[in-house]
């Protein structure tokens, strides 16, 4: 639009100057050959008009300093074919080298070329960034889920070793012989040190990697969240909270820090629907989606519209009794907002199911132990916060 704007600009400034009969002269600058210059008859013809092609050129010029790749084509020639339009735009050279003409007057110009050329190039640098960051985000949580699939797999081990160490402790006990009673002993309690030890080891490494990969990880989610936002509320929907469950559970893996999952049903939905109609219903669900907003203001919340009139949300570094706090708080945010239709007579609320994830636990188990407790919570009246069985204890700070 602004090449277009002064094309425009471009030709009223021609056409009054053929009107007016000016003088031309080139520019102070050096840079318009061609370009008018202040006059007696014309006194708009002028000046400005060179003062528009010289900051235009500035800007061709910093548009080519600072150049991104394409996928085929490098930045070093994005950068060359932004000095070709700047040369063609403000002294008038021709783009084809071979052309008789040795400058083109401002109206001869193309200017269409120029906006269409420069529209294609930030369109595909773009394109190709988005490109980039999709495939790096992609090749992240590869990584992670690499790592968590191990890390489970050696686990699994573990629990097997232990319970291979239980029972040679239990048959230890029933030796006779003092002297092999001794070695048997002592052996164990050296695989257990050293299991110990390396178990040690690797929870400092995976907390570092964790540590790294969530910073890069919440970067890289920004980039997507568009694609992911539910129209209606304005959080993530389905897509998001299907992808997030999962690598939360591979994140859980690296890390060991507690993550927690609400799911969450509005109260008297059907009611708002029956009573007021539908479009006051969708104003309810708008309505829960603000107070969601509210209460669940870290960048690492994921809150989701899980379908209907149901929502989950995923805290991360968070445990089972911080989450049924922010459930109970989020009653009270939603309970202060403004009823949906203004002859309503009653209020809408929401029931919560809280779940914070087991060792070894998949994300469709943690799911469904989550519905378990939403379902309890329904059917033990409006507006009740249930936490699953079995609640584990806080960690220690």
């Amino acid at each position: 639009m602004l090449f277009k704007t002064l094309s425009a600009e471009f030709r009223a400034a021609t056409n009054r100057r053929s009107t007016d009969t000016p003088t031309t002269a080139p520019s102070q600058s050096g840079e318009g050959a061609g370009i008018p210059t202040a006059s007696p008859v014309d006194p708009s013809g002028v000046v400005g008009l060179g003062l528009v092609l010289d900051a235009m050129g500035e800007l061709l010029a910093a548009l080519a300093r600072y150049p991104l790749d394409r996928a085929q084509v490098p930045a070093t020639e994005s950068a060359l074919e932004l000095m070709r339009w700047r040369q063609h735009a403000t002294l008038g050279v021709p783009l084809t080298p071979d052309a008789e003409t040795s400058a083109l007057h401002v109206v001869d110009r193309d200017w269409d070329g120029l906006v269409r050329s420069v529209a294609e190039l930030r369109k595909d640098e773009h394109q190709h960034n988005t490109n980039t960051v999709t495939e790096l985000r992609n090749a992240l949580w590869s990584c992670v889920e690499t790592v968590h699939h191990a890390v489970r797999i050696d686990q699994r081990s573990e629990l097997e070793t232990q319970s291979h160490m239980d029972k040679a402790r239990t048959a230890m006990k029933r030796l006779q012989t003092g002297s092999i009673k001794q070695e048997v002993s002592a052996a164990i309690t050296a695989i257990e040190s050293a299991i110990q030890e390396r178990r040690t080891q690797q929870a400092d490494q995976f907390q570092t990697l964790a540590s790294r990969l969530e910073t890069l990880g919440q970067q890289l989610e920004e980039a997507r969240r568009e694609s992911t936002t539910d129209a209606l509320t304005g959080v993530g929907n389905r897509k998001l909270f299907d992808t997030m469950i999962v690598r939360s559970v591979h994140m859980y893996s690296l890390s060991r820090q507690p993550v927690v999952l609400l799911m969450m049903d509005m109260d008297r939905l059907k009611m708002v629907n029956d009573m007021y109609g539908h479009m006051a219903g969708d104003a309810a669900i708008a309505t829960l989606g603000t107070a969601l907003k509210q209460v669940f203001l870290r960048k690492s919340d994921a809150i989701c519209r899980y379908g209907g009139d149901e929502f989950a949300v995923l805290l991360n570094n968070t445990e089972w009794s911080q989450a049924q706090a922010l459930a109970m708080r989020l009653q009270e945010a939603l309970s202060a907002l403004p009823t949906p239709h203004p002859a309503m007579e009653f209020s809408v609320g929401v029931s919560v199911g809280v779940a914070q994830l087991q060792p070894l636990e998949d994300a469709e188990t943690w799911k469904s132990r989550a519905d378990a407790a939403l379902y309890k919570a329904k059917h033990n009246g409006f507006e009740r916060v249930v936490v699953a069985d079995p609640q584990p204890r806080p960690q220690a700070a």
